[in-house]
């Protein structure tokens, strides 16, 4: 059967599903020129999505929206044949709609029925792992690419990661050893961050799952990725780091996870190691800007954490999400001025050894006792994260599963070992997601 639409949105009329929509019809031209990009709409309500359609800019005058168009599809992740009958008309689909632990499952396993590819803006670490731990074999069979964390989480970490290890393998021909990413958030005004539901919802219930991921991972026994040079040393302790100049904590959220599948992916199966992904040691961290700060993070991290732990400590969380998060997260979700003053940047330390090194030491278990000699800085910065940078992110992920699928291999994915050899990257620079070079590499 004939896919009838390049582009179909699950969960449009959620929160960040409006934004992704927004997303397709401003760049759709640019990307797809002369022709008519066919983009639908999907979810369970259609008087939602006939509102959604009828909000959007008029047609008159307007070049963007005459070209893409987008057509109602119900669609209900209860009704497995209403998820097919998406899918079966769908090159590609976006799932927007969370949490996934409950409403993702059902659209990853239609895709790979349908022959459909994939991608999504979770962060929910045990139903990625999950499903890449169900279906990597199914969706490989079918020759479908499922792509998880396309949104802030993962992108600008796992390709930043990606982009480090080909800055400083240019360099000198060194081989990785060790990265160390920091992220920052920055606000220019008086507005301060905030957050949608969904997201914190996502967030109560993921860190509520960790005795099942911990299972999950015994279960999928992935292989050990090896390690290059000295042992990276992670402090799992607030600290103060000259070199970023705050006050940092363990990255909380599904960065180093997902960094963790990419290297393992290619270890695990072969037909992914066609990616020049040589293993490295990573960490990564949060950085905060000042002590009290620092100190209202640890009092609030420390309640979120106890009370997840427990049915009736989740059930408080998500009842009176702005006193528990000090008022970050809403109903209501930021306001266009936060949005505006927000922006991210991530800032990649790496270590390697150069060729020259390497002739010299040429076992690899030398290397464990010597110390890197070639060191890089890297960034990845961008507009607001999480409902600016993200849908971005997550359009021209799906752009590239219709544009150059050829070079993106099949099965249930991260983004660095979906994308690591098309040219994803350039066109995330192209929308603002900058990847540069702080420090050039040396010796």
């Amino acid at each position: 059967m004939e896919k009838t639409f390049d582009i179909t949105i699950f969960g449009a009329t959620g929160f960040t599903g409006k934004f992704i929509l927004t997303e397709v019809l401003k760049t759709a031209p640019r990307y797809f020129a002369g022709q008519k990009l066919r983009v639908a709409v999907a979810g369970r309500s259609r008087e939602r999505l006939e509102k959604l359609v009828a909000s959007l800019p008029s047609t008159e005058n307007n070049n963007a929206s005459e070209m893409v168009e987008p057509t109602i599809l119900i669609a209900d992740v209860e009704n497995e044949e209403s998820m097919r009958a998406m899918c079966r008309v769908s090159k590609t689909v976006i799932a927007a709609a969370g949490p996934y632990r409950f409403l993702g499952e059902a659209v990853v396993t239609a895709c790979i029925q349908e022959k459909t590819h994939y991608v999504d803006i979770t962060g929910e670490t045990e139903f990625f792992e999950s499903m890449m731990f169900k279906y990597h074999a199914q969706a490989k069979e079918a020759q479908v690419s499922i792509v998880h964390v396309c949104g802030f989480d993962s992108i600008p970490c796992d390709m930043g990661v990606i982009y480090t290890k080909q800055q400083l393998m240019k360099s000198h021909e060194a081989l990785p050893s060790s990265i160390e990413m920091f992220f920052k958030v920055h606000v220019a005004g008086n507005s301060g961050v905030a957050g949608h539901f969904a997201t914190y919802e996502s967030a109560v219930r993921g860190f509520g799952s960790a005795a099942l991921l911990r299972q999950l991972r015994r279960t999928a026994n992935r292989p050990q990725i090896p390690k290059v040079g000295p042992t990276l040393q992670v402090n799992p302790k607030p600290h103060w780091v000259h070199k970023v100049a705050a006050y940092t904590v363990p990255f909380f959220f599904a960065d180093p996870s997902v960094v963790r599948l990419s290297q393992q992916l290619v270890l695990q199966d072969k037909d992914l190691q066609l990616a020049p992904t040589p293993p490295v040691q990573f960490a990564a961290y949060v950085c905060i800007p000042n002590f009290m700060v620092l100190a209202k993070m640890i009092f609030a991290s420390s309640v979120f954490g106890f009370l997840t732990r427990y049915e009736f400590g989740r059930k408080l969380l998500l009842k009176h999400p702005r006193l528990f998060t000090m008022g970050v997260f809403s109903h209501d979700g930021p306001t266009n001025q936060q949005l505006a003053e927000t922006s991210f940047s991530e800032t990649f330390f790496a270590q390697g050894f150069s060729k020259e090194l390497r002739d010299k030491h040429p076992n690899a278990e030398e290397l464990l006792q010597i110390k890197p000699d070639v060191s890089i800085v890297t960034s990845v910065s961008g507009p607001e994260p999480g409902y600016v940078a993200t849908p971005k992110m997550v359009v021209q992920a799906c752009y590239t599963l219709l544009l150059q699928k050829d070079k993106v291999p099949s099965g249930v994915l991260t983004p660095a070992v979906a994308f690591a050899n098309t040219n994803l990257i350039e066109r995330l620079q192209e929308q603002g997601i900058v990847f540069s070079t702080v420090q050039e590499a040396s010796k």
